[in-house]
């Protein structure tokens, strides 16, 4: 049986490892002593994608298969939990078991009383159909795990099923979506194509600094910085100094010192009249001759950003050896940014990452200029940062286990499994002095940390911890107490789903305890910020996704709009939250920020459907709206620059180009969500944010549209190009568990965002004719590329120890002329085997002289730096 691939094995499986208690817990139901039925290590399960496209609809067909290595026959006493983010059929499930959704993406299967015991050896296939298609092997159901029931019906603890074999993915039609649109997957031969269009340039004639500085001059000769050397700053830069000075010494091994202005050979200089480009705004000089190094920048910031340009001009070769010595190219450097916002978003609700994870990003972030980190930390899943006054924000939403009333933890989800215990994806937050840290070594990267606390939808662990509260109240009875900071209305019988298949993680908007909350929590952020000498200035409340029906069916909100004629339908009490939650932000002095729909309105149109039009009701209110649901042929692709003329402040973070979460490529193997498209680094370095029509556009499956896309498409006026505050990256988590697979979904995408955030518009952006501006794309992606593959990835493999960038597999051709062997990125080394080995550092180097023999199976892998690799793809 074939299994699946390493990383996804990683993702499906990691979760197996952990133990079945955590301190604290309730001790399980003690098994007999004579056990009669199969344990789970006795059980074999096996998924199966069996067609897309069912019966030409938009449905998938798929199927468990349990087989019993037991003794034992297993009866009807169990049920096996999973996760898939796909809902089931109900109607299509055989007779002799039953599937019940029982919230967001958890599902159990469970046998009815028509099952027949399954006896030793045998085993039993198990259909079922969802509605929507597989491509992606991260589709595939994760989190299984087992729970037998007593002759009572009382559960036993869970038990995780280790042998798990997710069958592969055919290619062809069981890959077919939409009914009848065949998507082609990369093979040998498409990537060598593809990399067959790249004229690679040499590193002697690329700038080495990445983002590219607005003017970069090489001169002859360069600088020798050798141990003990002096560096030198006055007392508002000693931030910057130092930063300088650990950098370099961790880095390259280089000790430097402080010294006096005479004797140091860099110096770091503030000069607040300093203008570049007619922008004063964090710009920079950076100049290197035979006698050092100078930096002078207007602000604290901006000399940041210059001693980040003086570790770019290190030779890569000085990561991998301490020489004690390294020679920095004579050169003259002048910078400024091209936005104030250059923003970077990480998800730590979906699956959780530690505290030390989040500093090597900032580092990262710094390193490349980005300033801004938006810190989604509560979303329905989780709650990740301590609050002082409400501890069951973490002592409960910070949990994820199998449960049968979520008091003390919530459900798993996203296959964190049925244990809450550290070793767990599900299970994590910050405490107040570790969220205090992060804001420190925020900003002394001159990184603004900006929280999202995500209501009124996607509010589900605030919701379930409130309750929590408020039944252990309940039971002291302390009512008023209990209902001092509770979520949601207990008599509420709206029925609604969200997009991710929740039916209760939305909050009441029309009871004042709601808003205590809010207070209390935006309180104890403030706290945090303020122990770590900050102010908080931005805040970013969610808004997005909220379900139609919720509400409805509230007394409270009920009455709430029969005493207020205001809001005329349930629909609108969003408008109402956005006000009042906003209001109590502005109240502290923060501003309101929150993904595209705070500035929407939902209206009839006259063909009586409801579409979102730009709310002016909130115009004045400064808000800044973050632009996502840009899909091509979806309709709202130009909805950031409608909201940007008419007033609004925005923030480009477009799914199309920008959604890091999303797939590299078509390959089943490769991780990643697919409902925006594929997103690659050169996506993201394409994106244009002020005129985003100029690049190639293509659909979800990355097929080229027709000019006519683009007709009837708001552009930017002058004014709204002033609103556009500057763009941002998305890494949303729900298949990103660990940091290595946070740090592969982030590298290199992340330097094509940081490439479009910093350096001005590319000369191509501006050209009329389509196919003359993708020609000049083209060589523009050339020069890029090269920097990427020359100074990029080399310096990802070794500073901070290395990050897990993904490397792409290289393009092989093999026709009546031989083999032929290419690559995505120059440096690169390819390596082979021809006897179905998988290709390691020892394998023979393949360079163009070498000629193969026909007739046999080669696999072949390219190889960077430090130890990273691609996938290895085979041919014959």
């Amino acid at each position: 049986m074939i299994r699946t691939t390493l990383i996804f094995r990683s993702l499906i499986l990691s979760i197996f490892a952990i133990g079945f208690m955590s301190c604290g817990e309730t001790k399980p139901k003690e098994l007999p002593m004579e056990i009669k039925r199969p344990l789970a290590k006795e059980l074999e399960i096996y998924w199966e994608l069996k067609q897309n496209g069912y019966k030409g609809g938009a449905k998938s067909l798929t199927s468990f298969t349990i087989k019993n290595n037991s003794t034992k026959a297993l009866q009807n006493d169990w049920a096996l939990y999973f996760h898939q983010p796909r809902t089931i059929d109900q109607k299509s499930v055989a007779e002799h078991i039953k599937i019940t959704h029982i919230n967001g993406d958890y599902f159990k299967l469970e046998p009815t009383e028509k099952w027949a015991p399954l006896s030793e050896g045998a085993s039993v296939t198990m259909d079922y159909l969802n509605d929507a298609w597989f491509l992606k092997e991260v589709d595939a159901p994760s989190g299984i795990y087992i729970v037998f029931k007593d002759s009572t019906g009382k559960e036993f603890a869970p038990e995780l099923i280790e042998n798990i074999t997710i069958l592969p993915l055919a290619e062809g039609d069981s890959l077919a979506i939409e009914g009848s649109t065949f998507l082609s997957l990369p093979t040998a031969a498409s990537l060598y194509r593809n990399n067959a269009k790249n004229h690679f340039v040499p590193a002697k004639d690329l700038c080495p600094i990445t983002p590219t500085p607005l003017s970069f001059e090489r001169s002859e000769g360069a600088f020798e910085l050798k141990e003990g050397a002096k560096v030198y700053f006055d007392g508002t830069l000693s931030n910057e100094g130092n930063f300088l000075i650990e950098k370099v010494g961790k880095d390259f091994g280089i000790a430097l010192t402080t010294g006096s202005k005479a004797e140091a050979v860099i110096q770091l200089q503030l000069d607040t009249t300093l203008a570049v480009n007619g922008k004063t705004k964090d710009a920079y000089q950076l100049s290197v001759n035979e006698k050092g190094i100078t930096v002078v920048g207007n602000s604290a910031s901006a000399v940041f950003y210059g001693v980040q340009s003086i570790r770019a001009l290190f030779p890569v070769s000085a990561f991998s050896k301490e020489s004690k010595s390294a020679a920095l190219p004579n050169c003259k450097v002048k910078d400024v940014p091209r936005f104030d916002y250059r923003g970077m978003h990480l998800d730590v609700v979906r699956n959780f990452q530690k505290k030390e994870t989040v500093l090597r990003l900032l580092d990262m972030m710094a390193y490349y200029k980005l300033n801004k980190f938006h810190f989604h930390i509560c979303d329905d899943e989780g709650w990740r940062v301590e609050i002082e006054g409400l501890p069951e924000l973490t002592a409960v939403g910070s949990r994820r286990g199998h449960t049968p009333d979520e008091s003390d933890r919530l459900n798993p989800a996203y296959g964190s499994g049925p244990n809450p215990s550290e070793d767990s994806h599900g299970t994590g937050y910050y405490t107040q002095a570790d969220f205090i840290e992060i804001l420190n070594y925020a900003k002394a990267r001159h990184i603004e940390v900006i929280p999202e606390l995500d209501f009124p939808g996607h509010a589900r662990a605030a919701i379930v911890s409130m309750r929590s509260r408020y039944r252990k109240l309940m039971d002291q009875n302390k009512e008023e107490e209990a209902k001092q900071y509770l979520l949601n209305d207990l008599n509420d019988a709206s029925t609604y789903k969200s997009i991710q298949l929740y039916d209760d993680n939305v909050i009441c908007v029309c009871q004042e305890s709601t808003y205590a909350f809010l207070e209390k929590v935006v309180d104890g952020v403030v706290g945090m910020y303020k122990d770590a000498g900050l102010t908080l200035k931005n805040v970013h409340i969610g808004g997005d996704e909220v379900p139609e029906h919720v509400w409805e069916k509230s007394p409270k909100c009920v009455a709430f709009m029969e005493k207020d004629s205001t809001y005329d339908k349930a629909a609108d009490l969003f408008y109402y939250f956005v006000d009042r939650f906003s209001s109590i932000l502005e109240s502290k002095g923060i501003t309101t920020a929150g993904w595209e729909e705070i500035g929407l309105k939902k209206v009839e149109n006259e063909d009586e459907d409801i579409i979102p039009v730009v709310n002016e009701d909130f115009l004045e209110k400064g808000f800044r709206t973050y632009i996502w649901n840009t899909v091509w042929t979806w309709g709202a692709e130009d909805r950031g620059y409608k909201l940007a003329n008419a007033g609004y402040k925005v923030v480009l973070s477009n799914v199309n180009n920008l959604y890091f979460d999303l797939a590299y490529s078509k390959d089943p193997s490769d991780p990643g969500y697919y409902w925006g498209g594929f997103v690659d680094t050169r996506k993201a370095w394409s994106f244009i944010p002020l005129d985003f029509y100029s690049e190639q556009i293509l659909d979800r499956w990355n097929n080229p549209l027709p000019a006519s896309v683009k007709e009837g498409k708001d552009r930017l006026t002058a004014e709204g190009k002033k609103n556009i505050l500057g763009i941002q990256g998305q890494l949303w988590a729900e298949t990103v568990k660990g940091s290595e697979l946070m740090e592969y979904y982030i590298f290199p995408k992340m330097l094509g965002l940081v490439e479009r955030a910093w350096a001005a518009d590319p000369n191509w952006s501006a050209i009329k004719e389509d196919q003359k501006r993708w020609e000049k794309m083209q060589k523009d992606w050339d020069i890029f590329a090269s920097k990427m593959g020359q100074f990029e990835l080399p310096r990802l493999s070794y500073v901070n120890g290395g990050y897990n960038y993904r490397i792409e597999a290289p393009g092989v051709l093999s026709d009546s002329t031989g083999i032929k062997v290419n690559v995505s990125y120059p440096g690169l080394t390819v390596r082979y085997t021809d006897n179905g080995a998988e290709p390691s550092q020892d394998s023979p180097i393949y360079n163009d002289t070498l000629s193969l023999p026909s007739g046999k199976k080669y696999k072949f892998k390219a190889f960077g730096w430090n130890g990273h690799e691609s996938k290895a793809i085979e041919v014959e």
